[in-house]
């Protein structure tokens, strides 16, 4: 009987261990975040050499941009730490895409205009471009021409 009754024991210690993984794994899980706190919180891992941290929060041509900032990092060549302050951040979501828009102040103090366009993957935002030199202004679009943003079959393709 005894040997029975530790076998029980085992048996509810193991699934009692293993419901409390799961709680504990839930708890541990990434808050969702709108557009505008993904960028701010994206800006700051950059701003601070966090790469790392950085990567998780981008997809496509963003993450190349993190690789590459991360690349200059190296030894005894980092780059030196910035503190950008995103002023007049405002976010124009379509669907599962965004485009933020931002100015940052230069080192005179000037604002300097930026733009930066987030994907939405299973109800998170990642920033996933960073480079508009080729586009149109997003004040210009008008609904439906979100595909001028975000060509489907070259970003599909990269996240796959």
């Amino acid at each position: 009987m005894a040997i029975a009754n530790d076998a029980f024991s085992m048996k509810h210690l193991s699934v009692c261990s293993v419901a409390m993984l799961l709680i504990f794994a839930c708890c541990k899980s990434k808050p969702k975040l709108s557009p505008e706190e993904t960028v701010q919180i994206w800006q700051s891992y950059i701003d601070k050499n966090q790469f790392d941290l950085a990567r998780e929060l981008s997809a496509g041509e963003a993450l190349d941009y993190v690789n590459e900032l991360a690349g200059y990092n190296i030894g005894a060549d980092t780059l030196a730490w910035e503190n950008n302050v995103l002023l007049n951040l405002k976010c124009r979501i379509m669907g599962d895409s965004a485009i933020c828009t931002y100015n940052f102040e230069d080192e005179l103090g000037e604002p300097v205009p930026g733009q930066l366009a987030l994907r939405r993957f299973d109800g998170y935002w990642f920033v996933s471009r960073t480079n508009f030199d080729d586009l149109i202004p997003v004040d210009s679009l008008r609904p439906g021409e979100e595909e001028l943003l975000f060509p489907t079959d070259s970003l599909d393709e990269e996240l796959e």
